[in-house]
């Protein structure tokens, strides 16, 4: 099926040390989830196909598209013509035919929303999450914290934990996204800050890894009731608004 979408734009790249953050609603109408799909390959629709229930699949087909149209704004190509691959450890990257642009994209989604970052700065983690209370925060925290952060949580009013600890967690997760290890492995051994009035920073890194110094990490505003964060490998990235080419 040929997508029904308009001639793009020349391309438009981020510069220097800038990172769009594109804010995505995935409760879209009919129309244009139907839009949507038509921009994924063969093997995302086989993905969403797989979803047991129509609110995931939706979701997912939201997130896949927007994500191809807006790598399509920027490359100047349609979107079903950005081709995407995945590396040894399952990130999403540009396959190589994309590749020359130096664009690095990172997507993450929950609920109905989704945050997707784009630069070329160097390899960048995005990762978005709706605060609520957790029954298990406690085990999380003694499992996937370190010592350090353990300490200071256990401090908190009890009304400070549930945006601390996903603070923590946002934080941490995009810069293992950024690197494509995940959260199988270092999330312990990756300490940053987390109190409200502190900046959003690496303060710790797995032996191996490097200097924490040379990444940003950033809290953008995300929607209220959600925190987010964004990690990129240089050491003076500066997150900006996504220009509105549609």
């Amino acid at each position: 099926m040929t997508p029904t979408a308009d001639p793009p734009p020349r391309p438009a790249l981020p510069q220097g040390g800038e990172v769009w953050c594109h804010w995505l609603r995935l409760d879209l109408p009919e129309e244009e989830w139907e839009r949507l799909g038509e921009f994924l390959s063969p093997e995302e629709l086989a993905r969403a196909g797989r979803f047991q229930f129509p609110g995931g699949r939706r979701r997912f087909v939201a997130a896949r598209g927007q994500l191809r149209a807006a790598l399509g704004r920027c490359l100047g190509i349609p979107p079903a013509a950005v081709a995407i691959t995945t590396e040894d450890r399952g990130k999403p990257v540009l396959a190589p035919e994309s590749a020359p642009s130096g664009l690095h994209f990172n997507l993450s989604h929950s609920g109905d929303a989704a945050l997707l970052a784009i630069t070329r700065a160097g390899p960048v983690g995005a990762d978005l999450e709706q605060v609520r209370p957790l029954a298990e925060m406690d085990g999380l925290v003694t499992r996937f914290f370190s010592a350090g952060e353990q300490s200071a949580f256990a401090r908190l009013a009890a009304a400070e934990k549930p945006p601390a600890f996903f603070r923590l967690w946002t934080r941490k997760e995009a810069w293992l996204k950024a690197t494509g290890v995940g959260i199988t492995r270092g999330l312990d051994q990756v300490e940053v800050t987390f109190q409200p009035d502190a900046p959003a920073r690496l303060l710790g890194l797995p032996v191996g890894a490097g200097d924490p110094r040379d990444w940003t990490l950033n809290e953008p505003c995300a929607p209220e009731g959600f925190l987010a964060a964004v990690a990129v490998r240089h050491p003076y990235a500066q997150l900006l608004s996504a220009p509105d080419r549609r």
